[in-house]
């Protein structure tokens, strides 16, 4: 499976502009990017993070600008499919949000 058929969740514009933010202002390391992940991989609070790793062989990518701004594992891009990353308003104040559909 190519990453071309794997089934990938949504990432809303408000979210691809926030990673890309987000990563130009960590002035990541050359091959560090910003990564979703989920438990058990994922291990602070709340059901997801944004952690900054390396680029691994079974990654889908995405993008913003031409720029990679996020990393995610094919094996959770396919559990997440029917999921949408964004950045909205929350009780919380701004942030990232994962619905799962």
């Amino acid at each position: 499976m190519t990453a071309e058929d794997t089934p990938i969740f949504q990432v809303t514009d408000e979210a691809r502009a926030q990673l890309k933010l987000v990563s130009d202002s960590r002035q990541l390391d050359p091959g560090r990017f910003l990564r979703l992940a989920i438990p058990p991989a994922w291990t602070g609070d709340g059901d997801f993070g944004i952690v900054i790793d390396s680029r691994g062989s079974m990654d889908v990518s995405i993008a913003e600008d031409q720029t990679t701004v996020l990393l995610i594992e094919r094996e959770v891009a396919e559990q997440l499919a029917r999921s949408v990353l964004d950045f909205k308003e929350t009780p919380m104040g701004l942030a990232f949000t994962l619905d799962v559909y």
